[in-house]
């Protein structure tokens, strides 16, 4: 008992550190020093590339590089499935491998498990923002992440803006994943990726992290498929003050046609939500 108490402690602290330095971060612009931060926030997306790679003995010749980066199974044979040395995964063998999400062993697409990936939660931000102050697509990111967390989210730390700049789409930045986009109270905004930019949505994103319903414009700078909405100036890259005066690409929370993502250009001195989206 007294080692499960232990355990809670632990858990709940470390995600009041977590909480505590993304807020720290949005204030001042800094580096967060939480160690799982780093791998759950970055680009990587559930990928196991980072495997592949084997280094060969100081003293090996080079005639013996490929047999130290063809990889090896765990009993110590070599592979020829993959780069790896393992296995391709299989969707549907009831075991979570490679870059699945999940593996519930069925292929029944409404139990949170789809096509080997768990439903990604999207929500409208409780709070708003003026377009130049965002901190950039960083910035808004850290924004995301820390209403998450503060709502109680799982994996709050994946979550990133729906936002894009002329140099960087939000097509480019966000997981295309396999599984539905959900809202918290568990409606369904799409059945996948390809659903979710393709014009029309099931159900608005005009929930909350907390499930409550808004009815606001959205800083996005993004068409609906998630490329930049070109014309838009972007309130600077969504970080100057000399964008106080300029204008950035937003979209209707309340809308399930293409106005979702991009309605109109609005004043970066305007205050708007984001769209947030579990990676």
């Amino acid at each position: 008992m007294r080692a499960l108490a232990f355990l809670t402690v632990t858990a709940v602290l470390a995600t009041a550190c977590a909480v505590d330095q993304i807020d720290a971060i949005i204030d001042q612009r800094g580096v967060t020093d939480c160690p799982s931060s780093s791998s759950e926030s970055g680009g990587t997306h559930h990928t196991s590339t980072d495997t592949t790679t084997s280094t060969a003995p100081p003293d090996s010749s080079t005639s013996d590089t490929s047999s130290t980066t063809s990889g090896t199974t765990a009993g110590g044979s070599s592979g020829s499935e993959s780069g790896t040395g393992s296995p391709l995964p299989v969707c549907g063998d009831n075991v979570v491998e490679g870059d699945e999400t999940c593996d519930d062993g069925n292929d029944v697409p409404d139990d949170g498990c789809q096509e080997c990936a768990k439903d990604s939660i999207v929500f409208i931000s409780s709070e708003i923002y003026q377009g130049f102050a965002l901190g950039g697509l960083y910035g808004a990111d850290q924004r995301c992440q820390s209403l998450a967390a503060k709502a109680g989210l799982e994996r709050f730390l994946t979550f990133r803006a729906w936002l894009s700049t002329p140099t960087m789409s939000a097509s480019d930045r966000l997981l295309h994943s396999r599984g539905r986009y959900v809202l918290v109270n568990g409606l369904v905004v799409a059945q996948d990726w390809d659903a979710l930019t393709s014009g029309t949505l099931e159900n608005a994103i005009a929930v909350d992290e907390h499930s409550q319903t808004q009815d606001w414009g959205v800083w996005t700078g993004s068409l609906p498929n998630g490329q930049p909405a070109l014309g838009s100036e972007f309130c600077e890259d969504w970080d100057d003050d000399s964008g106080l005066l300029k204008f950035g690409g937003t979209g209707l929370s309340t809308s399930i046609d293409g106005t979702w993502s991009f309605f109109d250009q609005g004043p970066c001195g305007s205050e708007l939500r984001l769209y947030c989206v579990e990676q």
